[in-house]
């Protein structure tokens, strides 16, 4: 690739979909009033546990343990409104007319929360403590019946659910369990240069995996050539970039630091995790 290709590459933008923008906003927003008054109480954001089944990873949104109790958390910000069917499925009807129908979220979450049980119990030789299901409908715009009896889930608006969080006994958890939580692995996030964000797993980096920024040469790049510096002193002058199986897409692909603006890695995993 010459020099202009090279340099275009890295002025390249790639905005962020809108709701994609408002669905993480929501996210970081719940995950900061609910640490807000969760005492002593461990909580935890997008925790992946491995599926035995079929060698992947499943997200549980937010995890919140005490002494007493697990509470693992499906976070949604729907728009519009939503039924139930007879086979467990949220039927979503959006506000533009458009209509979504997703898995049964309630088995879905269970499901994740008993791998993540059950792994500790394997790992430690002692059952983890009782634990709940709790649906977080944070969109405003969504509107929607209680769940009905028969559904092992609680779910409440956003507010309802951070009245439900200070209202808990917040002791923190005993010492094995929160050493089995902290042990699973994150998403590793790359920011785009122009605002978006990819999550997934970096299979393969060229250097040592720190978290960077990176700085790419201005308008005398054309000049002098283009190359893109990470903050840990690596300079890159090509289209090469990190191996990265991004979450949504069938295959792994090559990102290159052309486009990149930052990386952070996940939290280093234990054996378990």
């Amino acid at each position: 690739m010459g020099r202009l290709k090279e340099f275009i590459s890295r002025r390249k933008r790639f905005e962020p979909e809108g709701h994609v923008v408002s669905g993480r906003l929501a996210e970081f927003r719940l995950m900061k009033l609910t640490r807000a008054v969760s005492g002593d109480a461990l909580v935890l954001e997008g925790v992946r546990i491995p599926d035995p089944d079929d060698g992947g990873r499943r997200e549980i949104d937010m995890v919140i343990a005490t002494k007493d109790e697990i509470i693992f958390v499906e976070q949604k910000h729907w728009s519009g409104s939503f039924t139930i069917t007879s086979e467990g499925r949220f039927f979503q009807r959006r506000k533009n007319g458009g209509t979504l129908m997703h898995k049964d979220i309630v088995a879905w979450t269970c499901r994740k929360g008993d791998l993540l049980c059950n792994l500790h119990e394997r790992r430690v030789g002692e059952a983890a403590p009782p634990s709940r299901v709790v649906l977080v409908f944070s969109n405003k715009n969504l509107e929607w019946d209680p769940l009905p009896e028969d559904v092992p889930a609680e779910a409440y608006d956003e507010m309802g659910f951070i009245n439900m969080v200070e209202n808990l006994k917040k002791t923190p958890p005993n010492e094995l369990l929160k050493e089995t939580l902290l042990g699973f692995g994150t998403w590793d996030t790359i920011h785009l240069n122009g605002g978006k964000t990819l999550h997934g797993d970096i299979l393969d980096y060229p250097f040592e995996k720190k978290d960077c920024t990176v700085v790419h040469s201005g308008i005398l790049g054309i000049l002098t050539g283009p190359k893109s510096t990470l903050s840990t002193s690596q300079k890159i002058t090509d289209q090469s970039g990190p191996l990265v199986a991004v979450v949504g897409e069938d295959r792994s692909r090559i990102i290159p630091f052309a486009n990149i603006a930052k990386i952070e890695f996940s939290n280093p995993r234990k054996e378990w995790g």
